[in-house]
């Protein structure tokens, strides 16, 4: 999928920078912006995912520690 990121003009210089000083393509740094972000997205969704279950289910939790 093609798409156009528009930054202002200090933020496509630290890009810029960051790309430079990592040696990468301010293209392949966007794109493991992106994939990080959405790890920790799905990580704090599992999170409250669980926390729910553990929530939901505690008394039986609890009976299964014994």
């Amino acid at each position: 999928m093609a798409m156009t990121l528009r930054l202002d003009d200090e933020g496509e210089r630290r890009l810029r920078l960051a790309a430079e000083e990592e040696g990468r393509s301010m293209h392949a740094v966007v794109v493991t912006a992106i994939e990080d972000y959405l790890a920790r997205r799905n990580a704090k969704e599992f999170s409250g995912l669980a926390d729910e279950i553990i929530e939901r289910h505690a008394t039986l939790l609890a009976r299964l520690a014994e």
